[in-house]
């Protein structure tokens, strides 16, 4: 792990030293990180030209510019941003048309494997939209008359119909604004992306890092571990396409056929997978345990292993309460056997 660590800061600092690149590092150095992750940069680069979509002049003429949305959200994918969907959503009440705010939830991940949670919020007045997009437009408006030879009220004219065509458009689209600002306050927060930038700046790609998971495949348990997690996600996007397949302990087809615990009727009431403990006599007194038990309280270990397990519920046939002695064993067997989910902040 020294190694990984000395190798990323080597790499970092000959960054540093070419002064070709934007650093987003937080810190300067990584002292310690977690045995199943590693540091990594990223590089990501900006198109500087305002006409392609990614940066714009804050001001005309100030030579100032600043990210859009595009080039923070490649940032933040390039960074590992994990967006939580219930900590994002609309916090005004919809009572005024004119305002709307949002707030964004993300997380990263820090060097110790946990997440750091960040929040922002961004509030759209139109009314003020409005007054800001008329000014400008009044100051263009000028300068146009003069070289085109306008009357004041072409001029006036003009004002009033750019305006109205671009509030038509803020109001159509105030939510998606709202969202997206708060979203693109988030990744300046956690990454320390400045407000502004020179296009000389921006003409330099940007260093972005990212802790990623790297486990030590050459260890069995670790290796059969992913190969559940793999086989779990695929079942649970899109069910078993076959009625067997792989051992992940011995490379030996096993029957996975759902009818194992139909009532009959040939459907299954999950996409069972057994799998061999590794120890089988501790989980033969687990077994034993839980058989021990009566129906209610086996119906609350298994919705407690549910929880924990992040078990997708809709992918039983019926309620727990209508399983069988049988199939609240193998419902139980099944839950053992799947590997404990990534602890995430939310």
């Amino acid at each position: 792990m020294e190694n990984i660590i000395k190798k990323f800061e080597e790499e970092l600092d000959r960054y540093r030293k070419e002064k070709n690149f934007n650093i987003l590092v937080p810190t300067q150095t990584i002292k310690e990180i977690s045995p199943f992750h590693k540091p990594v940069l990223e590089i990501v680069k900006v198109n500087p030209d305002p006409s392609a979509g990614e940066v714009y002049e804050i001001v005309q003429g100030s030579g100032d510019y600043s990210l859009r949305a595009a080039a923070l959200q490649k940032i933040g994918y390039a960074a590992g941003l994990i967006w939580n969907a219930r900590g994002c959503h609309r916090t005004d009440d919809g009572s005024d048309p004119d305002i709307v705010s949002y707030r964004a939830e993300a997380a990263v991940r820090k060097e110790d494997g946990t997440y750091m949670l960040l929040n922002a919020e961004y509030m759209v007045d139109l009314k003020v939209i409005e007054e800001e997009t008329r000014e400008s437009y009044e100051k263009k408006s000028q300068s146009l008359k003069k070289e085109k030879g306008w009357t004041e009220q072409q001029r006036k004219d003009y004002v009033e119909k750019c305006v109205k065509r671009d509030m038509l458009q803020k109001r159509k689209f105030r939510l998606q604004l709202a969202q997206t600002g708060a979203m693109d306050r988030v990744i300046r927060k956690i990454l320390g992306l400045k407000g502004t930038y020179k296009k000389e700046e921006l003409e330099k790609p940007f260093v972005v890092p990212k802790i990623a998971f790297n486990p030590d495949i050459s260890d069995p348990k670790v290796r059969e571990l992913l190969l559940r997690q793999g086989l779990e996600a695929t079942n649970l996007l899109y069910g078993p396409s076959e009625k067997s397949l792989i051992d992940v302990h011995s490379s030996k087809v096993i029957d996975v056929t759902p009818a194992q615990l139909s009532g009959g009727d040939g459907k299954g009431l999950i996409e069972d997978v057994e799998v061999e403990p590794e120890n089988k006599s501790e989980q033969e007194q687990v077994e034993k345990e839980f058989e021990k038990y009566d129906k209610p309280t086996q119906i609350l270990v298994l919705k407690a292993l549910i929880k924990r397990k992040k078990y997708d519920e809709s992918r039983l046939k019926k309620p727990l309460e209508e399983f069988t002695d049988s199939e609240r064993k193998k419902f139980f067997d099944h839950l053992t056997a799947m590997p404990e989910p990534e602890e995430l902040p939310f």
